[in-house]
């Protein structure tokens, strides 16, 4: 998922929906994924919205990796992974981030962890 550089709450909440979507027609535990949030725009109204969508993608997931957590959006995705449950592990680079997912590919579970 791609929501790097995006201010407006109506875009960064439609490709988290997009993405949802695709992401709930697959089988359980079987999703790679990163998203890229570099700076990107936050606001109470969009934590709500990938609170709520990431509850609903967890069950698809095998690992998740996020890209581009700084400041007060590390507060933000410790509030999503405390209310989903989701393993979400973060990266700095999405080359980072790429090498991570291809190491969880024969791992059984997420293997995540929320932290670097």
């Amino acid at each position: 998922m791609l929501a790097a550089g995006l201010w407006d709450s109506a875009d960064i909440c439609a490709v988290s929906d997009a993405s949802t979507a695709l992401i709930c027609k697959e089988p359980e535990s079987s999703v790679l994924l990163i998203t890229d949030v570099t700076d990107a725009h936050c606001n109470p109204y969009v934590v709500n919205r990938l609170k709520e969508n990431t509850r609903l993608t967890t069950p698809h997931m095998k690992a998740y990796v996020v890209v581009g957590i700084t400041g007060l959006m590390w507060v933000v995705l410790q509030s999503v992974v405390m209310f989903t449950g989701q393993d979400i592990k973060m990266c700095d680079t999405i080359e980072e981030a790429k090498e991570w997912l291809l190491l969880q590919v024969n791992q059984p579970t997420c293997g995540g962890g929320n932290t670097r």
